[in-house]
């Protein structure tokens, strides 16, 4: 399709490098989407340099962990969760992985406060400062932004 013109870029999303490399085979991947925060590091050990070994971009998405690093979430607010929120079944949202993302939330703080940010700028900023990636998805309550390399952090 690609070649034909009907298409710009061939994007992947959630592939590892051994489906990234079949997938290579086949015609260059312009792109990977993988989740990727500073809960969920774990793309940065071989897709993040694969991708730009291969000279493929990265947007990165859930850069604030479903709400984690803001610094809006609390063990009061997973304990007010409908029980119908995803997140309630989520190990990230429990027991001594919840207290650790929150103390991970809180070590961003005296950094959003040193650059007049919020907490969830500083882990979007986070992903975006790591070599290959081009972009984040944020989500926010009050609509979504695409944040890519360069571009000022929402306040």
């Amino acid at each position: 399709m690609k070649k034909e013109g009907k298409i710009r870029a061939v994007g992947l999303s959630n592939h590892n490098v051994a489906q990234l490399e079949a997938a290579e085979r086949l015609g260059h991947v312009d792109t990977l989407q993988p989740p990727f925060s500073a809960v969920h590091r774990e793309v940065g050990a071989a897709e993040l340099p694969w991708c730009a070994e291969h000279g493929a971009g990265v947007i990165v998405y859930s850069p604030m962990q479903a709400g984690l690093l803001t610094g809006a979430f609390t063990e009061a607010r997973r304990a007010a969760l409908p029980a119908n929120d995803w997140r309630t079944l989520s190990p990230d949202f429990d027991g001594e992985a919840l207290r650790r993302n929150l103390a991970l939330a809180d070590a961003l703080k005296p950094i959003a406060a040193r650059h007049g940010v919020t907490q969830g700028a500083v882990a979007a900023a986070w992903t975006l400062a790591w070599p290959g990636v081009t972009g984040a998805i944020v989500g926010a309550r009050a609509g979504r932004r695409k944040l890519t390399a360069g571009s000022p952090p929402p306040l």
